[in-house]
């Protein structure tokens, strides 16, 4: 039940940080990471990831958008081609699932690559449809460029995830 509650709980904020932008996503972000340190987290070594995921967001999102497949209006850019900080915390709320909700792809790196080449690539759908974030043309590319950075993201999340022995007792392997 925890798992369910946990994806419910990311969903919440995904759509918060989307929807609101940089000024909801940050407060929000940091009620759920609060709610998640209490009420979910194993071991503080799950930091570890929240801080990875942090920085995959800067260099990832941040390598998408000065190459161009995102682009965004002047107005909204605080800080030169970083990603917003909605987007930050999007991608730091996302490491919050992998020794939880996503605890089913422990080592399951075949799955794990599958599912980050479709999930994630209809999240970025989504929220360019719901934010002024475009694609570049041709959008297939840009797509299948995100696909390809998160099928190997979702991979190496699930390794760091054994490595650092955040998984539970309680996690079944399927």
């Amino acid at each position: 039940m925890k798992s369910l509650i946990n994806a419910v709980l990311f969903q919440g904020v995904w759509f918060s940080c989307v929807l609101g932008g940089s000024y909801v996503a940050l407060p929000v972000t940091l009620v759920y990471l609060f709610l998640h340190y209490h009420y979910f987290m194993h071991k503080r070594a799950e930091w570890r990831l929240v801080l990875l995921f942090f920085l995959l967001g800067v260099l990832v999102d941040g390598a998408f958008f000065r190459l161009g497949i995102f682009t965004i209006p002047a107005d909204m850019q605080h800080f030169g081609n970083l990603p917003p900080i909605w987007l930050l915390c999007l991608w730091i709320s996302v490491a919050t699932l992998f020794a939880h909700s996503l605890a089913f792809l422990r080592t399951r790196y075949g799955l794990s690559a599958l599912l980050g080449f479709i999930g994630p690539t209809f999240s970025y759908i989504a929220g360019t449809k719901l934010t002024d974030i475009s694609l570049a043309e041709p959008i297939w590319l840009s797509l299948f460029v995100i696909a390809l950075a998160w099928a190997l993201i979702l991979p190496i999340s699930v390794y760091y995830c054994e490595k650092w022995a955040l998984y539970s007792k309680e996690d079944k392997q399927l």
